[in-house]
């Protein structure tokens, strides 16, 4: 159980490594963008719309990792008041009715909506055509934006990765904290 707890830690950590990575590449990309339209009176959509896929796997990649942190936001108006096996409880309730659920629907639905941005279009038929059409004529769903960035699956497929990172979470935090309760009871007892 530790080994779990110890590796969803680092899993988490990275996370939060490539978001705060992401937030700077962000920062840079409107920065340019801006400077370029008010400087020469050009800009960019496919710019425009990179910033809008980093701002939400900033976003998403977050997630997790302020669950992991404990950084994520909660009723603390009775929580803080109560023991630590009462806090327990409340967080093995929630994140068994409602996060858990929430992410297997999410991961499910998040997997489907990539597949269907995947699938439209031609398909690559071997692993060179893939990474050839990747970069050049793009792969299902594209901007319909003149100058707009191909691929879309793939920040629809960040969706079901975050969502799977968050219930990759909750359960390492489901055995943290089914720990704290038997170790409370026993003490009680």
């Amino acid at each position: 159980m530790n080994k779990l707890t110890s590796l969803t830690a680092k899993l988490m950590h990275w996370l939060g490594n490539l978001a705060s990575l992401l937030l700077i590449l962000l920062v840079l990309i409107m920065a340019f963008n801006v400077g370029s339209r008010y400087l020469f009176n050009a800009s960019s959509i496919g710019l425009e719309e990179l910033s809008w896929h980093i701002y939400a796997a900033i976003f998403l990649l977050g997630i997790p990792y302020a669950m992991n942190s404990g950084a994520h936001v909660r009723v603390d108006l009775f929580y803080e008041r109560f023991s630590t096996k009462k806090q327990a409880l409340v967080d093995l309730v929630g994140t068994l009715v409602f996060l858990i659920p929430t992410c297997l629907v999410v991961c499910w639905a998040g997997w489907n909506f990539t597949l269907a941005a995947y699938q439209l279009g031609e398909q690559p038929t071997g692993v060179s055509e893939f990474f050839n059409q990747l970069v050049t004529t793009g792969i299902g769903e594209k901007s319909q934006d003149p100058g707009g960035l191909l691929n879309r699956w793939i920040i629809k497929g960040v969706i079901p990765f975050s969502f799977f990172c968050l219930l990759v979470a909750a359960v390492s935090m489901l055995i943290e904290k089914i720990a704290i309760v038997l170790q409370q009871g026993r003490g009680q007892a």
